[in-house]
């Protein structure tokens, strides 16, 4: 019998047009790629694949197969929702993955409750970025992702739910004085601390200081939150960082709200062919209670 998720692997592979580029795209090995598709060819039973060079082309099979990948994978997801909602309570394995921020604060709240109300649902958590996040959740292996609005979301497939809106504040050294909300304008000349360099918030940043009239004079970028409050703390700069990372690591800091205010929208997705599922259906609502009680700036 056909493996739901080679037939997926397979289908990213026409996609992409070769192996590096489909692992890339599905965060898997070249290698596991490969051994997928080999294993795939043999329960098909033909040659799905021709290659040349570094490129890798589908034959008539392989194409075949990709045509009918989609609607086998809603059937098949459909089948398993609708054996889902004949069972009385929530239960089974739910996969929820969450950016880093929403990750560490508001998402504990809502997978406690969640084990707390239903015993018999084993919850797993993933800590990924938006664009991660998308990629497992059309392979299959979350079931449920928080993300946010700076990436972009294909519409295909997935449902959307807005959870709320996440306020981007300023953080500053303890010593310095501010006003409660602060233009972004009046710091052009303070060196800037911003995000790992070619992520998505590290360009939000930019365009979003360039929207204030001026380019930031970067002097540190961080991928980890910690580094970044850390060397504000120590004077070397100032940030622009999510609502949701306010808490104990920033009590030492001075964090303003910035005028015009900036932010992002957090969203929760779901496969459309899960929408039914009592677990996601439980998910969401937990998800929208714990993001509707975080703390604010």
């Amino acid at each position: 019998m056909l493996d739901i998720r080679r037939l997926h692997v397979l289908k990213t592979l026409n996609l992409e047009g070769t192996m590096t580029a489909a692992a890339a795209k599905l965060h898997m090995t070249t290698s596991a790629v490969s051994q997928q598709l080999a294993v795939l060819e043999k329960e098909a039973g033909v040659s799905l694949l021709v290659r040349a060079g570094r490129k890798v082309r589908l034959t008539e099979a392989g194409t075949t197969l990709v045509a009918h990948f989609d609607r086998i994978a809603v059937e098949v997801e459909a089948a398993e929702t609708s054996l889902k909602r004949l069972q009385t309570d929530v239960r089974g394995r739910l996969a929820i993955s969450a950016f880093p921020s929403f990750c560490s604060t508001v998402l504990p709240t809502a997978v406690m409750s969640l084990h707390s109300a239903y015993p018999r649902l084993d919850v797993m958590v993933s800590d990924l970025e938006p664009f991660e996040s998308i990629a497992q959740l059309r392979a299959g292996r979350i079931d449920v992702a928080v993300v946010d609005d700076l990436h972009d979301i294909p519409d295909e497939g997935l449902v959307k739910t807005a959870l709320g809106r996440d306020e981007i504040i300023l953080c500053l050294p303890k010593n310095r004085q501010a006003a409660e909300t602060v233009n972004l304008s009046d710091y052009a000349n303070d060196h800037w601390i911003l995000d790992q360099e070619g992520s998505v918030f590290e360009q939000f940043v930019r365009q979003t200081c360039k929207g204030a009239g001026f380019e930031p004079r970067v002097v540190a970028n961080c991928r980890n939150l910690m580094a970044t409050l850390g060397l504000v703390r120590g004077g070397l700069g100032v940030a622009l960082m999510s609502e949701l990372n306010l808490g104990r690591e920033t009590e030492d800091l001075l964090v303003r709200r910035v005028e015009p205010s900036c932010g992002r929208n957090i969203i929760v997705l779901h496969r459309a062919a899960s929408g039914k599922s009592p677990a996601v259906a439980a998910a969401l609502d937990e998800l929208r209670k714990a993001a509707k009680a975080r703390p604010k700036a």
